[in-house]
């Protein structure tokens, strides 16, 4: 239903198109950078941006991710608006946790409103368990702010395990000095 295409560079026939998915999809406080992404790509092997491609080979969608070890970090996930509600962002996260050996962990928005409540009841559907304790994302340049948010997990929730999951995430993917 779904093919997974692996970005290399920004010279990649679908950058655009992912990239235009991308800035409509998220808030400027949760969009890293361009420039960051492209210099991610060249010099990060733990970093992959995926488009989502459906049957005609059109790019719907895009999944950035960290391979950090002891867990996977699904940093953005967005089906294109035209293409929501078809099963398509479902099967990109089945599949995606599918082809996993450890466990998965992603950030939202907490459940403030309809929009935030439906997007962690579409997680919690897809197996995702929601974290009971806030967390604080770095902002990604000096002009940004951070944001509160809630990581959800796909599996159940260990003090220790998330302890871990917020330092490396700090460390690895918002380059946070301790």
């Amino acid at each position: 239903m779904i093919t997974f295409h692996h970005i290399h560079n920004y010279k990649d026939p679908y950058w655009a198109a992912i990239m235009n998915i991308y800035k409509r999809s998220f808030p400027i406080e949760e969009q890293r950078p361009t420039e960051s992404m492209e210099r991610l790509l060249a010099e990060e092997n733990r970093y992959r941006i995926s488009a989502l491609l459906n049957e005609e080979s059109d790019p719907i969608g895009l999944l950035t991710s960290w391979n950090l070890g002891t867990f996977t970090y699904i940093e953005h996930f967005a089906i294109a608006p035209a293409f929501r509600s078809q099963g398509y962002g479902t099967w990109a996260l089945k599949a995606f946790m599918h082809s996993l050996s450890s466990p998965m962990v992603l950030e939202v928005e907490p459940p403030i409103d309809d929009t935030t409540q439906q997007r962690i009841q579409f997680y919690q559907r897809n197996g995702l368990i929601l974290y009971e304790y806030n967390y604080f994302q770095p902002p990604y340049t000096a002009e940004q702010e951070g944001v509160v948010l809630r990581l959800m997990g796909s599996i159940p929730e260990n003090k220790d395990f998330v302890t871990n999951v917020s330092y490396l995430l700090h460390k690895e993917v918002y380059g946070v000095k301790f």
